[in-house]
């Protein structure tokens, strides 16, 4: 297959998957640059809205009006295909949150009945933001670089030691999103795209989200599957 057929084919998938994802109100499929510029004003499609791929895609619109009118004139680079390609595969295939999570096999955890020294010396050693607290495979609570102070904070507390259990502190890591919501829970098909707005909501409302929380189907009872950060998002929308 010639580089012209091969270009031509990605554009075209990229093409076909706008006219049926923007088919609606303002989205109303209205040609190629036209309805990018419309999705980027709007802000509706992280991918579309960076500037590096959204070049790309201007780019790969010129090439491809001049192939379709002078196809002897102009070949593909395999940089630009590859990079094209890329950007395509990540619009018209979206990651899931399953693809790009942290798997619970390689997540560092600890139980109730461990020490609040072992969890900030986690934290310290490994450069973690959050340690997920497991007892009888369910998680319970989420420990992070807040948390003594959120314990200290809570009912006035006045004291705390780095050798009381997990679980004498329970009250300031629970899941009951006290005293601040640090986390959300997530279904494992949930698009990467999707995930990303519960961080985008977060900052907005001037919270701090520090992690999802991934379980079959998004409820905190049940089994933690993987936790995903901004970082792992930010990393398969624009990495």
């Amino acid at each position: 297959m010639s580089k012209e057929k091969e270009f031509l084919e990605v554009f075209n998938r990229l093409e076909q998957y706008l006219r049926v994802e923007y088919t609606q109100d303002s989205f109303s499929y209205s040609g190629f640059m036209s309805t990018l510029y419309k999705i980027k004003k709007a802000g509706k499609n992280k991918i579309i809205d960076n500037k590096y791929n959204f070049d790309i895609l201007k780019q790969a619109s010129q090439i491809r009006n001049i192939i379709a009118h002078n196809n002897d004139v102009l070949i593909p680079s395999d940089t630009f295909m590859h990079r094209f390609t890329e950007i395509v595969d990540k619009l018209t295939n979206p990651l899931k949150v399953e693809h790009i999570m942290i798997g619970f096999s390689k997540l560092m955890t600890l139980t109730p009945n461990d020490t609040v020294g072992q969890a900030i010396d986690s934290l310290k050693e490994k450069g973690y933001s959050t340690i997920p607290i497991i007892e009888n495979h369910q998680l319970v609570g989420i420990f992070t670089e807040k948390s003594v102070f959120d314990f200290l904070s809570m009912y006035r507390h006045d004291s705390i030691s780095k050798t009381m259990k997990i679980k004498e502190i329970l009250e300031a890591i629970d899941l009951n999103y006290d005293p601040r919501k640090f986390f959300t829970f997530v279904a494992r098909n949930t698009l990467v795209e999707t995930a990303y707005d519960h961080f985008d909501k977060d900052r907005k409302h001037r919270r701090e989200m520090l992690v999802l929380l991934v379980t079959e189907h998004g409820e905190p009872k049940e089994k933690l599957l993987g936790i995903v950060t901004m970082r792992d998002i930010e990393n398969a929308l624009l990495g």
